[in-house]
């Protein structure tokens, strides 16, 4: 298997542990303690994005020399404009159109993480140039 591949993989696991996070989350705010789903949206993604920078950065893209305040910065910025594709994405899903918040979540948040996260953390982790000295 290439590395590419086994870093999407590695990647993915770190998106499920991710995702049961945000999704242990939301059960808790929505179901556990009455809380509105637009109410717990985005404090459950929060807790899914801090197991998303330190799963990838350090297993799945095995990156442990990285400038990690330059890095987290990007990520950050990263994370802000997903935060706001998963909350837009489980608006639509489960507040217009009345999915169930689960699968609003699950399918949203696989669709942005596949189409914008992934593809943007490939160059966030990605091993920088050393430069040569003579």
């Amino acid at each position: 298997m290439h590395e590419s591949s086994n870093r999407l993989t590695r990647s993915i696991v770190v998106g499920v542990v991710a995702t049961l996070v945000d999704l242990a989350l939301l059960a808790l705010m929505i179901d556990g303690l009455g809380l509105s789903k637009a109410s717990a949206n985005v404090p459950a993604l929060l807790g899914g994005i801090a197991v998303q920078f330190v799963g990838n950065k350090f297993w799945a893209f095995g990156d442990t020399d990285g400038d990690v305040v330059r890095q987290g910065g990007l990520f950050a910025l990263v994370e802000v404009m997903t935060l706001g594709l998963n909350a837009l994405a489980f608006h639509v899903l489960a507040v217009w159109l009345g999915a169930p918040w689960l699968f609003a979540r699950v399918v949203g948040g696989g669709a942005v993480y596949l189409g914008f996260s992934y593809p943007l953390w490939t160059r966030i982790f990605a091993p920088q140039p050393t430069k040569e000295t003579s």
